[in-house]
């Protein structure tokens, strides 16, 4: 029998894959087991022991674990880059979650977080349907940290909704919903999102930020 399937190893293994769990919302990565010695043979008794489940192909949770509202943008961040921590990746985001699915993760609007969209700092493609890269990273001042999420701000996740063509009604409720949760503050609302828009949108369209600004402020109140 392999040393790391012995009885005698479940207990090591479990602690182990814990202190990942205990930063990722009670996930845990195949990559990340395996960096602490515990093997896809251990990994699968402990499943059978009843200690985790496979949420989906390389993503583990620890069974017991609260329902996330988000696990989806989550464990599709979490595959990004599964070999490190949650915790370092968001100390220095080179993934951040944007558009519809930030919003999803604020709890704003009535917009669908799939397919789940993140912004990228290098170009690379991904053979997943229900994700979707951008190349590029939002300046620090874009982008905020959720619950161990980076993520853009309200702010920029309204640009961003705006420069894809999201329809505008979709966007005031998005604002809407952010100002009554306290997320916006009203005060020289229609200046931040100008300056946000005027960071996202194409130089041809560079005039129409503020312009853009007022409209979705106004069409929010």
């Amino acid at each position: 029998m392999n040393a790391a399937a012995t009885p005698g190893r479940r207990p090591e293994a479990v602690a182990a894959l814990e202190e990942f769990a205990a930063a990722q919302h009670g996930y845990v990565t195949r990559a990340q087991a395996a960096q602490a010695g515990v093997g896809d043979v251990l990994l699968l008794r402990l499943v059978a022991d009843g200690h985790l489940e496979r949420w989906e192909h390389g993503i583990y949770r620890f069974r017991g674990t609260p329902d996330l509202l988000w696990a989806g943008v989550w464990v599709a961040w979490l595959r990004l880059d599964p070999e490190h921590d949650a915790v370092e990746r968001a100390r220095h985001p080179t993934e951040i979650a944007r558009g519809p699915t930030a919003a999803w993760v604020y709890a704003l609007g009535d917009v669908q977080p799939e397919p789940y969209q993140f912004w990228t700092a290098s170009r690379r493609h991904i053979r997943r349907p229900d994700v979707r890269l951008r190349t590029g990273r939002p300046p620090d001042q874009d982008i905020a940290v959720v619950e161990g999420l980076p993520l853009t701000t309200p702010e920029r996740t309204v640009a961003d909704m705006v420069a894809d063509g999201y329809d505008i009604g979709h966007v005031a409720d998005v604002i809407r919903d952010a100002t009554h949760r306290r997320l916006l503050d009203r005060s020289g609302l229609a200046e931040r999102l100008g300056a946000a828009l005027a960071r996202v949108l194409p130089q041809r369209r560079q005039a129409m930020a503020t312009p853009l600004a007022a409209q979705l402020t106004e069409a929010a109140s």
